[in-house]
């Protein structure tokens, strides 16, 4: 059950850019060697010949350190080669989900429906310290028998946190009933952020829970949810995006480059595909990848089970590998040392 990961490393990152960073730094030591006259020139010249053993000694340190990034990129890239290639690349995904949006409208579908999101419980909760916490608050919200989101707020010494924890899929409805967590919502969270029903509702239960302008966000979401979480993510409004953590989701179409990002996928779970994209390689963002077993779970679809997942939570946060260990500190780290928080529900609906 071993995982792989890829991506959350901030040493190097084989992206366009550090490539044509190498290439760059690898001109310039060839220029500042071609400098110099010619060896014999350089002989009857003691000075001169100080000066191109220094620089000589310069250029060899920084091809080593070239070196070595290149070893690191290369183990990034063709450590993940099978993982990344299991996926095909068809960026019209969000348009086809336009597409659908408009024949379904003009076949009746209703997107203006109001929502609602009702307050039903308020509690204390301790610092979540571990990604299996997060998922575990997750999943005892999933398990409710309404839509219910969670908002929990963490207050440190200089900075209020809340964490916004979103389910997923709960109905195969197209909009016509009252659980906004259904398949139109998928549709139209795949097309881009505010137009789901879900999406809206969440943003209702952040007003009502009062969360402000200066506080800061961060968003754990499962399938639907980590859908939801992403467009929030990467739209603010009325809060500061401070991390998001993605269990099962489609998210490689988000452009998230300053946040801590944490995307947690299997193999073979065809549900984080939908995106038809890979997730990008950059050192904000890590994806940990896992093949689930059906003995893990007995839902319909095991490999897209909350408890199947918790298998993969449990080896992340075991995990020695420099990008997941990165990318968990820098999510946690931000409610670390926060006294006991705040814990509230709330029921989400579509109201007609």
């Amino acid at each position: 059950m071993t995982i792989e990961s890829y991506g959350g490393n901030p040493d190097i990152l084989a992206t366009r850019e550090e490539i044509h960073r190498v290439a760059f730094e690898i001109k310039l030591a060839a220029e500042q060697l071609a400098a110099f006259s010619s060896i014999e020139s350089l002989l009857s010249d003691p000075l001169r010949l100080l000066q191109y053993r220094a620089a000589t000694i310069s250029v060899l340190s920084k091809l080593e350190r070239l070196h070595s990034n290149c070893l690191v990129a290369s183990e990034q890239y063709f450590s993940t080669e099978a993982q990344i290639h299991r996926r095909f690349e068809i960026h019209f995904v969000p348009a086809l989900a336009a597409v659908a949006t408009n024949v379904a409208t003009t076949l009746g579908w209703n997107l203006d429906q109001r929502i609602s999101a009702t307050k039903k419980s308020t509690a204390a909760t301790s610092t979540p310290n571990s990604i299996t916490q997060l998922l575990d608050r997750l999943a005892q919200l999933s398990s409710k028998k309404q839509p219910t989101v969670g908002i929990d707020f963490f207050q440190t010494a200089d900075q209020r946190t809340a964490i916004v924890y979103i389910p997923g899929t709960q109905t195969l409805g197209l909009g016509d009933g009252s659980n906004p967590l259904d398949l139109q919502s998928n549709i139209l969270a795949m097309q881009g952020n505010g137009l789901a029903a879900s999406e809206r509702a969440v943003l209702e239960a952040m007003s009502q829970a009062g969360i402000a302008a200066t506080d800061e966000v961060i968003f754990v979401g499962h399938s639907q949810g980590g859908m939801v979480a992403g467009n929030l993510a990467q739209h603010p409004a009325g809060y500061i995006t401070a991390g998001l953590v993605t269990i099962g989701a489609p998210i490689a179409q988000l452009k998230l480059s300053k946040v801590p990002v944490m995307a947690i996928e299997h193999v073979n779970d065809p549900i984080p595909n939908a995106s038809g994209r890979v997730n990008p390689l950059t050192k904000n963002w890590v994806t940990i990848q896992r093949t689930s077993l059906a003995s893990e779970s007995d839902a319909p679809m095991h490999s897209h089970s909350l408890k199947s997942y918790k298998n993969t939570t449990q080896e992340v946060d075991a995990s020695k590998s420099k990008g997941s260990v990165n990318i968990k500190q820098q999510l946690l780290s931000q409610v670390l040392g926060a006294p006991v928080g705040k814990a509230m529900d709330f029921v989400i609906s579509r109201e007609f």
